[in-house]
């Protein structure tokens, strides 16, 4: 589907870090975008559908979402609530006026220590109520809108106040420790990489699951001690924490990227470094 000027476009959980990324990204020249967050609460169907009914969109985001995992285990009722019958609402209402939907997910639909990549057709396993709540979602959307697209990341970060990589950087400046697991790897990914990406797929006429991380494997711990690298702040308050409890590692591999070729994800530390350059960060 290559889309046409003036289309509609409704952003669900507009007010999270991705909802506003992918706002600021688009073409707001080319777009009618419509946005909403708690205000339309997507696990009431009726609702849903009535908002559809009434804006037609020809695609709709799904940013909303329950993403604490320490809330899912408390709640599963809850995390299934948002996290699936939320995704189930939005892929009824946008097949029903002949729409796209496009919809959020997580590497967290894996195992938590995997020793080689992982790809969009390698089976899920996740491991608590969070990934699973996840995986019920993709299943929803694959199942009622045949005009999908999923995307998975892992570690998006962005330039928020409330963000990892601002609080590091301001924790080490201020010369406070800064405790980051060293036993925890996976591709960090920025938010306006991700979002550009999601625009292009979305845009691109493809569909299915996609994996959309950058290139590279780095620890937590790596990835902060380059952030504070490069904003030109002492990393000597940096510690590597090493509990086996916490360990995970999760690669994902951009197999449809790479077969599709619509977009060409960079190295975890040029995106890094372009990002912070973005927003002032650097040195």
């Amino acid at each position: 589907m290559r889309m046409g000027p003036q289309e509609v476009i409704w952003i669900a959980g507009a007010a999270g870090r991705m909802g506003q990324a992918i706002e600021h990204h688009l073409d707001h020249a080319r777009y009618i975008i419509m946005t909403t967050d708690a205000e339309l609460d997507i696990t009431d169907l009726e609702a849903v559908n009535n908002y559809v009914d009434t804006y037609r969109p020809d695609v709709v985001i799904n940013c909303a979402g329950l993403s604490s995992k320490e809330l899912a285990e408390q709640d599963p009722t809850r995390a299934y609530k948002v996290n699936a019958l939320g995704a189930r609402n939005l892929a009824i209402a946008s097949a029903a006026v002949g729409g796209l939907i496009v919809h959020l997910s997580t590497d967290d639909l894996y195992p938590g220590s995997i020793q080689h990549p992982v790809n969009e057709f390698d089976k899920t396993l996740p491991p608590h109520v969070y990934g699973k709540s996840k995986e019920a979602g993709e299943m929803l959307v694959r199942e009622l809108n045949p005009r999908h697209i999923i995307v998975r990341s892992s570690w998006v970060y962005t330039a928020l106040p409330t963000d990892h990589l601002v609080r590091i950087i301001e924790m080490s400046r201020q010369g406070k420790t800064v405790e980051v697991p060293a036993n925890q790897f996976a591709s960090p990914t920025s938010s306006n990489t991700y979002a550009n990406f999601v625009i292009s797929v979305m845009e691109s006429g493809e569909f299915g699951t996609f994996h959309a991380s950058t290139e590279g494997l780095c620890s937590r711990y790596e990835f902060a001690k380059r952030a504070l690298e490069l904003a030109g702040v002492p990393t000597t308050n940096l510690v590597g924490k090493q509990n086996p409890e916490d360990a995970y590692r999760i690669e994902l591999e951009n197999l449809m990227i790479k077969m599709t070729g619509i977009f060409e994800m960079p190295r975890w530390e040029d995106d890094l470094r372009a990002y912070m350059a973005d927003h002032d960060m650097t040195a």
